[in-house]
């Protein structure tokens, strides 16, 4: 019981931190669980690049962040969404409420694909992301991910990660579990929310890049996280992550991944 409450209190703190980081971040939302993340998006101002309808209705953000995930009953499923892109040991990540380290973000769209590009702020790096939905039966999300090295030497120990924080029709816990392929949360002690939505790995390029799928801390943007579920599956307020090891790149030289984000 304590160890609950004490949880319970650490995550309110680090929610309230982010939200209010996330008032001063440009370009991003500030929202409270449980509130209406809908409205908190408009209130946000030109954010969205796209809504992508069918089930699950998706909308992104000109980042490449999924603002909304909703179902058919229209509640949404995925409180917080991005990614992170590490090299020697240096995290730069671009979430629903918060980011750091990239520049500004183009967001182009053509029928079901929209096309999001930016650069890090240091000028090594590039990351396009490709977003598109395939037919509604699917009900799955795709998002490619080209790193590209920007500069004439190599950028070392180079990582990417998809991440997210799922709340199935925005209940706070779930279970967590994650293998190799893909970390899912499913399910919660309510036996009137039944559902899964899961995050796996897709095709990577070369195919020699290292991947693992984790269960990790809530807010957790760090270039290598500890996974949480190599276990048995975990109840609580957790982020799913895929992440990449994409090594060293090259001068000028590009990588690229694919992953889906899949609900039953």
């Amino acid at each position: 019981m304590k160890k609950s409450i004490v949880s319970s209190v650490l995550t309110l703190v680090s929610m309230s931190l982010l939200f209010l980081a996330g008032a001063v971040n440009a370009g991003k939302i500030s929202h409270e669980k449980g509130g209406d993340k809908a409205a908190a998006i408009l209130a946000a101002g030109d954010v969205v690049c796209k809504t992508f309808t069918g089930a699950p209705k998706i909308t992104i953000s000109k980042e490449g962040n999924i603002l909304l995930f909703q179902g058919s009953n229209q509640q949404d499923h995925i409180f917080d969404e991005g990614y992170a892109l590490c090299s020697s040991g240096v995290s730069r990540y671009s979430t629903n409420y918060l980011e750091s380290g990239f520049g500004p973000a183009t967001c182009t769209c053509v029928g079901n694909t929209c096309k999001v590009t930016r650069n890090t702020t240091d000028g090594k790096m590039s990351l396009v992301q490709e977003l598109s939905k395939p037919t509604n039966l699917d009900r799955s999300f795709n998002i490619k991910m080209t790193v590209k090295n920007l500069t004439g030497a190599n950028v070392n120990d180079v990582i990417l990660r998809r991440l997210t924080n799922i709340d199935i029709n925005s209940i706070y816990d779930e279970w967590h579990h994650s293998v190799r392929d893909s970390s899912s949360a499913f399910g919660t002690k309510s036996t009137s929310i039944p559902y899964a939505v899961r995050l796996r790995h897709i095709t990577r390029s070369p195919t020699s890049t290292t991947y693992d799928a984790k269960t990790t801390a809530l807010l957790d943007n760090s270039c290598n996280p500890s996974d949480l579920t190599s276990g048995d599956p975990l109840y609580g307020d957790y982020n799913s992550t895929i992440q990449y090891g994409l090594g060293t790149l090259g001068p000028n030289a590009s990588k690229s991944v694919s992953v889906q984000y899949l609900r039953d």
